[in-house]
């Protein structure tokens, strides 16, 4: 279904790519899980991955039948990577992918005409009915997980699908995007913050989700 399908990808593919592999269309039960990340320190250890070359050019971005256009999703850079890239740069992309990413792959981009309404053509309803649609998803999963809170997470599905693991998850709170974050200053923050206000408010609903489960 494609490098990190998205929910509006998965949940278009998976059905089809399953009889075709299977050689018959039957009926299945799907059980889509995630895992989340606070934001800001998610969006700092993407841009430390892309600085040091990495791509997502094998990603379809598809949705409504399609893949988006280079119209709709235009490149950030030229050339092959974006190695080397600074933060300023990296922030100052308008269409940066990396802006909301959580909100942007847990919603159902076909509710905003795809890649039309979550990056050209954004508008504050856009980004209401994104988020929305992202809180929905994610609270219909049969599991998600937070990455600050491992124990947690490893609780609720042991308790969620009555399996073991045999080794325990562990917390690692020393991370690059941690020390990332350390040297920025308050002004780089604030507007870090600014990009990924809808995965913030995301992040809030889903530790508040989890919490009560």
């Amino acid at each position: 279904c494609g490098l990190h399908a998205d929910f509006t990808e998965l949940t278009a593919c998976v059905g089809g790519e399953l009889d075709r592999h299977e050689g018959s269309a039957v009926h299945r039960r799907y059980f889509y899980i995630t895992l989340l990340r606070e934001p800001v320190a998610r969006y700092l250890s993407e841009y430390k991955h892309v600085k040091r070359g990495a791509t997502w050019k094998g990603s379809r971005h598809w949705c409504q039948g399609r893949t988006a256009t280079a119209a709709e999703v235009p490149a950030c850079y030229s050339g092959e990577t974006w190695r080397g890239v600074t933060l300023d740069e990296f922030a100052s992309c308008p269409w940066n992918l990396a802006n909301n990413r959580q909100t942007r792959m847990l919603a159902d981009l076909a509710l905003v005409a795809c890649y039309n309404g979550t990056l050209r053509h954004r508008s504050a309803d856009t980004d209401r009915v994104l988020l929305a649609s992202a809180k929905r998803n994610l609270a219909a999963m049969a599991y998600f997980g937070l990455t600050e809170y491992q124990k947690i997470s490893q609780y609720v599905f042991e308790e969620t699908f009555n399996l073991l693991f045999a080794v325990p998850f562990t917390q690692h709170n020393v991370t690059v995007s941690g020390a990332t974050l350390a040297a920025l200053s308050p002004a780089q923050v604030a507007h870090i913050k600014r990009l990924n206000s809808l995965d913030l408010e995301l992040y809030d609903f889903a530790k508040g989700l989890m919490f009560k489960r």
